[in-house]
């Protein structure tokens, strides 16, 4: 059972930094919106809609134990949008500072499942793989918001 709940938790620990990436994507959605940045109100979308595919991936792997998957987001998260909101108010280029402000989300994404991967590589071989895909498109999503910040 103990290990059976610990896979739970690693699980829930990835629904809650997507749920994370969602939130902060629709904060930086509103930013952009405000700023007329059309180009990256499309491309946040498009990382909503991943994020909101690996939930669809996840999800299930709790349910199946009669458990709830995790519905909320991180109290850093929240952190985190509000001082987005300060920093794009107050910086020179919106879309830099949203930018940076993504890539610093798409850092913590990243480090949230290494550090869920290592807590499950020798225990649940199946949990692994789905988290090794879904980081590996998450670091395409990465790199394209690092690619579009050094150019401003």
């Amino acid at each position: 059972m103990e290990n059976t709940n610990k896979q739970i938790d690693l699980v829930n620990d990835a629904i809650e930094i997507n749920n994370d990436r969602i939130k902060g994507y629709e904060k930086a959605i509103e930013i952009a919106k405000d700023a007329n940045l059309n180009e990256l109100v499309v491309l946040f979308n498009g990382y909503i809609d991943q994020s909101r595919q690996f939930l669809a991936e996840l999800k299930p792997l709790v349910n199946q134990t009669s458990e709830e998957p995790e519905e909320g987001t991180k109290f850093s998260g929240k952190i985190f949008r509000i001082w987005m909101d300060i920093k794009s108010a107050i910086s020179p280029s919106i879309s830099n500072a949203l930018l940076e402000s993504c890539e610093k989300g798409e850092d913590e994404f990243k480090e949230t499942y290494k550090n869920i991967l290592s807590d499950s590589l020798n225990e649940y071989p199946s949990l692994v793989d789905l988290l090794q895909d879904q980081l590996s498109q998450q670091l395409e999503a990465h790199q394209k918001i690092k690619q579009l910040r050094d150019l401003q």
